[in-house]
């Protein structure tokens, strides 16, 4: 229907006792309402004058009755529509047959334009304010892509590195191009990535020269990058990201933090470490002793003078790796006896392992007392126990399991060990490593 102008459109319903058709229906509209008003308000005169629009008819014709649907579109006013709509409920007749027309609605088209407007003018400014940036996010969208447009490449294999690599008296080696966006982003331009577990030679090479801290991602892949790195360069301090996390994915805050936090290399010997000699970012300082044949003990140690950043100074300028007070660690070696020990503690645990094969149960010790259970019943009761000496189960270790009890024993055997990161300070044994 094409409106145009108009104002109202009037929905009327017609009932016919027999069989018409549409022109039967039209005829007796503009028929049976002739002369009834004055001429101003005669439907052909205001049809012609575009007063009212083209009448439309939707017609059925079912059982012998007919029903219509009619629509009529008015640009009079409110008084002379209502006044046109009341004249046709005064057809009684079309053709032969009888008929009733009831009006069932006047719409007021400016109403549905006015709310269109409201709901589009809404959607507009939603836009409009979706599109709007505040001084303080062009100010850093406009530094981070300058920073990012500052990665550079160094050495023959053209590692990503910061603009300050060459310049700068001390350097933060990462694992990849994301690890060194996001060090930019923080305004820290003295890195460069290893892009891969096997250390570039020309890496190798510049941390003879430079003060070096390796940076690695707390997980898995990051502690075995760790490793290469302590075997094939020479690294002064070593810092980790947060258990779980990637330095491409860690927040400014938590990456200063984790800068601050950096160790000296030779205090992760025997110190905070996995049995590698790999630490780990927030490594509780409590040292779980290994199930070895041999054991060694810690000398009390003063404590270690790490340097002081200025979070400001490290927007501007690269970290600049102070002097650190390295602590005097000794390791010695225990006497014969122990080793003894040790061999006692090791048959006990085999014959927890004997006590437990094809049983489908597991077996824990807590303050000394051994206990035996289901693996159903432990899981109910786990939320009662806080610390556990040891833990055994006849089935495989997952990855689960550890993430559940990690923090509440030191030691943990099974079956076999299928997990893919394992806290730096658990010991993970396979029933045959105890029996072998």
């Amino acid at each position: 229907m094409d409106l145009g102008t108009t104002k109202y459109i009037i929905y009327t319903e017609l009932i016919a006792d027999g069989y018409v058709e549409k022109h039967d229906v039209i005829g007796a509209i503009f028929g049976q309402t002739e002369g009834l008003l004055s001429n101003e308000l005669d439907l052909r005169d205001l049809q012609k004058s575009g007063r009212i629009g083209r009448i439309d008819v939707e017609l059925e014709n079912i059982n012998g009755k007919s029903f219509a649907k009619i629509t009529l579109p008015s640009s009079l006013d409110k008084v002379e529509t209502s006044i046109l709509a009341a004249t046709l409920e005064t057809i009684d007749r079309v053709g032969p047959c009888f008929a009733t027309v009831k009006i069932t609605e006047v719409e007021d088209i400016r109403v549905s334009k006015r709310q269109y407007i409201t709901n589009r003018a809404r959607s507009i400014l939603r836009k409009l304010m979706d599109e709007m940036i505040d001084t303080y996010e062009i100010t850093e969208e406009i530094k981070e892509s300058l920073r990012t447009e500052e990665i550079m490449e160094y050495g023959p294999e053209n590692l990503p590195c910061g603009p300050n690599i060459i310049h700068s008296d001390s350097i933060i080696v990462v694992e990849g191009r994301a690890d060194v966006l996001n060090l930019l982003r923080c305004g820290i331009k003295n890195t460069v990535a290893v892009e891969g577990t096997s250390v570039p030679k020309s890496i190798m090479e510049l941390t003879k020269k430079k003060t070096t801290t390796a940076f690695t991602d707390g997980d898995r892949g990051g502690e075995l990058i760790l490793k290469e790195l302590l075997q094939t360069c020479d690294i002064d301090y070593v810092a980790r990201a947060p258990y779980g996390k990637e330095v491409e994915g860690t927040s400014k805050k938590e990456l200063m933090k984790c800068l601050r936090a950096k160790v000296p290399v030779e205090q992760i010997v025997g110190n905070n470490c996995n049995g590698s000699g790999v630490i780990e970012s927030n490594t509780p300082k409590e040292i779980v002793e290994p199930i070895t044949p041999k054991h060694f003990e810690k000398v009390e140690t003063p404590a270690v003078i790490e340097p002081v950043f200025k979070e400001d100074a490290i927007e501007e300028e690269t970290i600049i790796v102070e002097p650190v007070k390295k602590a005097e660690t000794e390791i010695i070696d225990v006497d014969a006896t122990n080793e003894t020990q040790s061999e006692k503690k090791f048959s006990g645990v085999k014959e927890i392992v004997d006590s437990i094969k094809n049983t489908g149960n597991v077996k824990f010790v807590v303050d000394g007392t051994e206990k035996t259970n289901t693996f159903k019943e432990f899981l109910t009761n786990i939320h009662e126990i806080k610390k556990m000496d040891f833990f055994a189960a006849d089935m495989p270790i997952s990855q689960k399991i550890v993430d559940l009890l990690y923090d509440k024993t030191p030691i943990i055997v099974g079956k076999e060990i299928n997990v893919t990161k394992k806290p730096v300070n658990l010991r993970l044994f396979s029933f045959d490593e105890i029996v072998a």
